[in-house]
């Protein structure tokens, strides 16, 4: 980040995740974080996390500016090399992959994650308080307030809500979303696989849904099956066996046997607009300010992306501007809209084409495929993209 502002300002974060976390180790101002949640554990268990992300150069690169990257334990981090996408008529396929020595992504646990940045955030001053429930919150050209169950006020400059997809703050502050459910839902478990993944990411569309392979450490692999109508609730009710076995045939057997190794979880997916992200004297960030499709990997990156172009905004403002002013907060709101609407436009329609089941859309999306993997500088433009 670039020198700090001659005034330091009061900044309260609503929302103690990974994003708003790393708001508050990057922002320069005096930053408190309200997380409704209790603190965290003392110790993450040693099993997997079954949330994990798909963290790109950029995200790397921003989490290691302010500590947090290098306090990942790395062996519970894989990187992707590789990435193959497969279309739904068993033959076409895309590949590509990063410049020699350099991953595409890398894949960490959320638990892990958040409590490296929350260590990080800790450090450079930040203060964070847990069991923080809301009773409400109020944001105005001077400034903001939040006033806590237990009858505490929190007043501050600027208000930042990170409180995710159904964001209190965002409707609290009158912000409109506009939300899509879309006919899936996200099944999420670990495998242990017969052959090595050689972190290769894998992702098939196919007639009932998007289904992703993830390389995780040693032999697993963790999978998000986007299922779309009743497909969810009957690969949820499967014997862990079983289930297994309908992963493995799903993907080919391209890594040959697969054993489970962990419980399975869901998750509703929806496209989530939010045409205005800034009111002044508040500010949204991550989920609370944008919802996307899974099947690129990019929400948390936008979130993370987020958090960093705001802590940029707020340091470079003028001796006389604070961090609550409505210009100030427009220019990060600007900042940001063409990367977000690129991202939501992309993912919306790719999961649009290949939920066609017209015969001709099917020829079309397969022979899209093809075609992008037969051009080296597109396949070169989609890995710049991974890597953002």
């Amino acid at each position: 980040m670039s020198a700090r502002p001659t005034a330091r300002g009061r900044v309260v974060v609503v929302g103690g995740g990974a994003v708003g976390l790393a708001f508050a180790a990057a922002c320069a101002d005096e930053v408190t974080v309200l997380e409704g949640g209790p603190p965290r554990p003392a110790a993450d268990p040693d099993g997997l996390d079954i949330r994990v992300f798909a963290l790109s150069e950029g995200t790397r690169a921003f989490l290691r500016e302010i500590d947090a990257w290098q306090r990942m334990p790395p062996d519970r981090i894989a990187p992707v090399a590789r990435m193959e996408v497969f279309g739904d008529d068993g033959a076409s396929r895309l590949e590509f992959a990063a410049p020699p020595g350099r991953p595409l992504a890398w894949i960490a646990e959320g638990n892990r994650m958040a409590r490296a940045i929350e260590a990080s955030a800790r450090e450079r001053g930040a203060m964070i308080r847990a069991n923080s429930a809301l009773r409400g919150i109020a944001a105005r050209p001077g400034g903001a307030r939040a006033e806590l169950e237990d009858g505490t006020v929190v007043e501050a400059d600027l208000l930042v809500g990170a409180d995710g997809a159904d964001s209190r703050v965002r409707r609290e502050l009158g912000l409109a979303a506009h939300a899509k459910r879309y006919p899936e839902t996200a099944v999420v478990a670990h495998f242990r696989c017969e052959k090595p993944h050689a972190g290769t990411a894998r992702q098939w569309f196919r007639p009932d849904g998007i289904l992703a392979w993830l390389p995780l450490p040693g032999d697993r692999i963790s999978i998000v099956w986007s299922a779309r109508d009743g497909l969810a609730d009957e690969l949820a009710a499967l014997e862990p066996a079983i289930l297994a076995e309908r992963v493995r045939d799903a993907g080919g057997a391209a890594l040959g046997d697969l054993a489970p190794d962990s419980e399975v979880a869901r998750f509703p997916l929806r496209l989530v607009r939010v045409p205005r992200i800034a009111v002044p004297g508040a500010v949204l960030v991550g989920d609370a300010a944008h919802g996307v499709h899974p099947l690129a990997g990019q929400g948390v990156n936008l979130g993370f992306q987020d958090a960093a172009g705001l802590a940029r905004t707020l340091d470079s403002r003028s001796p006389l501007e604070r961090p609550g002013d409505f210009g100030l907060l427009r220019r990060h709101e600007r900042s940001r809209r063409a990367d977000v609407d690129a991202m939501q436009f992309v993912t919306d329609r790719l999961e649009w084409l290949f939920g066609i089941d017209a015969r001709l859309a099917g020829l079309a999306r397969n022979a899209g495929l093809r075609a992008v993997d037969a051009t080296p500088w597109a396949k070169r433009l989609l890995a710049a993209h991974a890597m953002r």
